[in-house]
């Protein structure tokens, strides 16, 4: 009888999990090493993977996992207590504020959404679950950066994996310029970087020991949302805290 791994599909799943726990991505050489076969086998895995979404090439040549892998993801996250916690909290937020809230982890060197609840007004933002954006870009990326030490950030800083998604990149001094602002105001704030006209509020939100868990972000056109930029601050960090004490904080 045919050992499940010995299949096309249970190779496939062994090069999923290998780079599971590849932050920096990984080559089929690499691959082959971790998984024990051969680097051909691994790179028809890898071939299927990739059209299907389950895995993707950088520009580094380096593969990692997919947006169609992390959307399947986001169907367990769904009953996990951080998105469960969160989506009520969100929609009160959503409602106060009029705009669009997002809600984003970290994963390896980029920065991935996994809930969101969209704006009803007719000129709204809306953003993609499951697709992944480079770690140092946008509010919600520099709010995810706020606990790394200095040579993760020098790491996320040089991975420019999805880059290319984004209406304008920073250069690493830009990103770290406003990494540094973030860590000094306690939030962060983003213009005209993923989508052109969009703006971005963010703010940490913190688990029991104090951790940066997740990114609480506000989006929306940006003359209307600079135009409420403090009071929707201000709705956003009290959304965060209470998110926070949800999930188990002790202030």
């Amino acid at each position: 009888m045919e050992h499940p791994e010995d299949g096309a599909v249970g190779k496939a799943v062994a090069v999923l999990k290998a780079l599971r726990t590849a932050d920096a991505g990984s080559s089929a050489r690499e691959l082959s090493a971790r998984t024990g076969m051969s680097r051909s086998t691994v790179q028809r895995a890898l071939t299927t993977l990739a059209a299907t979404g389950m895995v993707e090439q950088g520009a580094d040549r380096r593969y990692r996992i997919g947006p169609q892998a992390l959307l399947i993801g986001l169907g367990y996250r769904q009953g996990m207590s951080l998105v469960s916690a969160a989506r009520p909290l969100m929609v009160a937020l959503r409602d106060r504020t009029g705009e669009t809230v997002g809600l984003s982890i970290r994963t390896g060197w980029s920065r991935v959404f996994i809930e969101e609840v969209q704006s009803t007004l007719p000129l709204r933002f809306a953003s993609e679950l499951g697709v992944l954006y480079p770690l140092w870009s946008g509010a919600t990326g520099r709010i995810l950066m706020l606990d790394l030490d200095e040579d993760e950030v020098e790491q996320a800083l040089a991975d420019r994996t999805g880059g290319e998604r984004l209406h304008r990149a920073l250069t690493p001094p830009q990103a770290r310029e406003l990494l540094e602002r973030a860590r000094r105001d306690g939030w962060a704030g983003a213009a005209d970087e993923t989508i052109a006209g969009v703006r971005s509020l963010a703010v940490p939100v913190r688990g029991p020991h104090g951790e940066v868990v997740a990114a609480l972000s506000v989006s929306g056109p940006g003359v209307r949302l600079a135009a409420a930029e403090a009071e929707v601050l201000t709705a956003l960090q009290q959304s965060a805290t209470r998110l926070g004490r949800t999930l188990g904080r002790a202030d």
